[in-house]
């Protein structure tokens, strides 16, 4: 991936070749067709792809968080009122209107990746260079594009499907297509891209590039978000039983750690890495969501955790002291101790917190730090379900106990930390391994598991979602604190967010909207 990274510099030199013009739809394009002649102009091309998740000032993992936590009940918008990134308290409120500028974010930028995908795929077979390699960047494309439509599916619907370079004006005239022929492209894209490298096969120049493991997990989550958990169980299967590219690292603070990026239990990392300070291939999202007060971090303060998500930890869960920064805490080296007055809950996000030893010499906006998209605990977990919801709850236990036995022996004291105003209170009786076989109750303890395994992740919409219980756990949440968030919940609405009108505007209308707004 530092090559991957160094090309960067050419992409953005070159922008002006992909750029789109004030009037044209942002999920189209124009396109060279005297550019893509070899393997070289094909392997910028992914590289142009990649970029697409993580360019400054619109990275994809801010959409991600905000969207798939902000609007659940795991995060609190945060920042410093209301008035402070409001797009994001409407969608936390369901009261998002047509022009909400979070929603038109992730139009833009999935439309953007899928765009770049398209390119490869359609002039990779075509190009003069390694047959081989050209076929491994097809299916690369494929898989990030698969993960574009995903995205775009689980949260617009319909949305238009475009597999092929196309002039604007082509654009224009495409509407939205039906759910069911989205997800058939998803499921054919990671199909074809499981056929790409293991993690391991990957050199250092290459290591953060999509492999089979993402392919495989992505398809899992296609098919369970279809409540098609016979097919999920065999993609699952092949992940953990077959294929082994991953294993949890043997304790659960390790994965937000520098010398842990990219590890074992990584299944899909956002490459920040910065290599050469000249060059801006850091993030800004860590500054986004660190204490405001504090000196060395005075972040922006948004995605909090709730009170909601702390209650739902045992309070010897040492997984606590993982997802949560509290008032009092302090890490090595620094001078003051955390400070959350700011927060509405009380709570900063750990897992975006960087530690002023390790931003040293780095801008707060340019940090060197990855964003961990997909952990092996998510496949895990998903392993669990699929069996269970498969009538073999027997079998779902070592997965689901694996997790929890990994959460068990994990280090209370962040290591991290001189200082802890909370060191859970860990003993033998710790998150003891499940037993449960009855299908029901188990179902209700695995949701419950990821929810904390995989907190502040940003997927937590997600699960919501395909459980089909999004609504009753937001009108239950507001209910419970006699807030606003999550009142207006509307089940014939809130469950899709609505087209960008900016995007309904430019197709004359071509494009419908989302029923409820």
């Amino acid at each position: 991936m530092r090559k991957i990274l160094y090309t960067i510099c050419g992409i953005l030199a070159g922008i002006g070749l992909y750029s789109c013009s004030l009037d044209e739809p942002s999920y189209g394009k124009t396109t060279s067709n005297s550019y893509y002649q070899k393997e070289s102009d094909i392997e910028e091309a992914l590289t142009g792809a990649y970029l697409q998740l993580r360019t400054t000032w619109n990275e994809y993992a801010l959409n991600h968080y905000f969207i798939g936590d902000c609007t659940t009940d795991d995060a609190l918008k945060g920042g410093g009122g209301d008035g402070d990134r409001a797009e994001v308290r409407d969608l936390s409120d369901f009261t998002v209107y047509t022009t909400n500028g979070e929603v038109g974010r992730r139009w833009e930028i999935l439309y953007r990746l899928i765009n770049r995908c398209n390119d490869v795929i359609y002039y990779a077979p075509n190009a003069v260079g390694d047959k081989d390699k050209l076929a491994r960047y097809a299916n690369e494309a494929k898989a990030l594009r698969a993960f574009g439509y995903y995205c775009l599916v689980t949260t617009f619907g319909e949305v238009p499907l475009v597999t092929v370079p196309m002039q604007p004006t082509e654009i224009l005239k495409v509407p939205r297509a039906s759910i069911e022929n989205v997800y058939s492209l998803i499921i054919a894209d990671l199909t074809d891209a499981s056929a790409l490298p293991a993690k391991s096969a990957y050199g250092a120049d290459d290591a953060y590039r999509v492999t089979r493991g993402f392919a495989k997990t992505m398809l899992a989550k296609t098919y369970m978000f279809r409540n098609d958990f016979t097919s999920a169980e065999k993609v699952l299967h092949e992940i953990v039983e077959v294929d082994k590219d991953y294993t949890l690292l043997s304790d659960y603070g390790m994965n937000w750690r520098p010398e842990y990026e990219n590890s074992t239990e990584s299944v899909f990392e956002i490459a920040n890495k910065v290599y050469d300070k000249t060059i801006a291939t850091g993030t800004n999202v860590p500054h986004f969501f660190t204490s405001r007060r504090v000196s060395g971090y005075q972040g922006y303060g948004f995605h909090v955790p709730t009170q909601d998500l702390y209650t739902a930890f045992d309070a010897d869960d040492p997984r606590i002291t993982y997802v949560f920064t509290q008032t009092g805490d302090r890490y090595k080296g620094d001078t003051e101790e955390q400070d959350n007055t700011e927060s509405s809950s009380g709570y900063q996000d750990y897992k975006m917190t960087v530690p002023t030893v390790e931003k040293q010499g780095f801008d707060v906006w340019m940090i060197s730090y990855n964003i961990r998209l997909i952990r092996y605990s998510d496949v895990l977990l998903m392993y669990a379900e699929t069996l269970n919801e498969n009538g073999k709850s027997g079998l779902a236990l070592p997965y689901l106990n694996e997790v929890r036995g990994r959460a068990r022996n994990t280090a209370a004291m962040d290591p991290r930390r001189d200082k802890q105003k909370y060191i859970p209170a860990t003993t033998a009786n710790s998150l003891l391994n499940i037993t449960e076989t009855n299908k029901d109750n188990l179902r209700e303890i695995i949701w419950h598991e990821r929810r904390c395994e995989l907190a502040m992740e940003g997927w937590r919409r997600d699960d919501l979602m395909r459980q089909k219980r999004f609504g009753t756990v937001m009108r239950a949440y507001a209910s419970k604190y006699n807030t606003s968030k999550g009142a207006n919940f509307n089940d014939e609405r809130d469950y899709l967010l609505p087209v960008p009108q900016g995007e309904r505007d430019k197709s004359n209308d071509i494009l419908s909207q989302n029923p409820g707004y």
